[in-house]
């Protein structure tokens, strides 16, 4: 099936890592133009030389989404420079950090990041070619998974966000939905360091698969591709589990 997302313009956060690199990758394959931001400059310089040379159409920069000037400067920016935006993907995340600083991590990063990027490209979204909005939260949102924290707490937040906004955007055409991914092996990422530290809890965590593996991020690249594309005309406001049956909640 054709998505559609030929000639597409889209900005996505986080694009050089996991979920967030694979969501770049499936994009572009599908013909998109992509503009990504990340910490590292180095990374970011690397993935836009790669995904050049495969001839896609992409830029990034290396962008603290944490400082409201320079995260709504580079929007604008890649807006500009692709002449508009038809997707949005706010994919970057603060982590599991605990504490004080874990709490304000998973606000500024996770939430008010997502806020203020939605809110910055709204009206360009409203004026873009079919425009969606695919936001990255988690079936740690939706579940008791281990102690209260505010990655879970802030990936809640984020489903009961988009879910509201899309209410509001739809009458200007804009929709939005909401992936929720379970575990997903990334090797640099933070199931591949458990892997690697906690052998035990990592078994544990496949035991409890009924597919016997975790998820790949080319997986959930799949599912926002899809959700993000035009085959998606009719969905919005809806939250994609992605997690191979891992959550025992029934869904209605």
């Amino acid at each position: 099936m054709d998505l559609g997302l030929k000639g597409k313009r889209a900005i996505v956060t986080g694009g050089t890592r996991g979920i967030g690199a694979a969501i770049v990758d499936q994009l572009t394959e599908e013909g998109a133009e992509v503009a990504f931001c990340a910490r590292n400059s180095e990374q970011v310089e690397s993935r836009v030389n790669a995904l050049k040379t495969k001839g896609h159409t992409v830029s990034g920069a290396a962008v603290d989404i944490r400082d409201p000037g320079q995260y709504i400067g580079w929007l604008e920016a890649a807006v500009g420079h692709m002449g508009g935006v038809d997707i949005f993907v706010p994919n970057v995340s603060g982590g599991a950090g605990q504490g004080e600083e874990g709490w304000r991590a998973a606000f500024e990063v996770d939430i008010l990041a997502t806020v203020r990027g939605c809110e910055s490209l709204m009206a360009q979204l409203a004026s873009g070619n079919e425009p969606s909005i695919v936001v990255i939260a988690s079936i740690a949102g939706l579940e008791a998974m281990g102690a209260p924290g505010p990655y879970n707490t802030a990936k809640a937040a984020l489903i009961s966000y988009a879910s509201q906004l899309g209410d509001l955007a739809a009458p200007h055409g804009v929709r939005v939905n909401t992936v929720s991914p379970g575990p997903i092996h990334v090797d640099d990422g933070f199931w591949g360091g458990v892997q690697r530290t906690q052998p035990e809890a990592y078994e544990a965590t496949v035991a409890r698969q009924p597919m016997g593996r975790l998820g790949t991020a080319a997986e959930v690249a799949r599912c926002v591709a899809f959700l993000a594309s035009p085959a998606a005309s009719w969905v919005t406001r809806t939250n994609m589990i992605v997690d191979g049956g891992f959550t025992r909640r029934i869904q209605f």
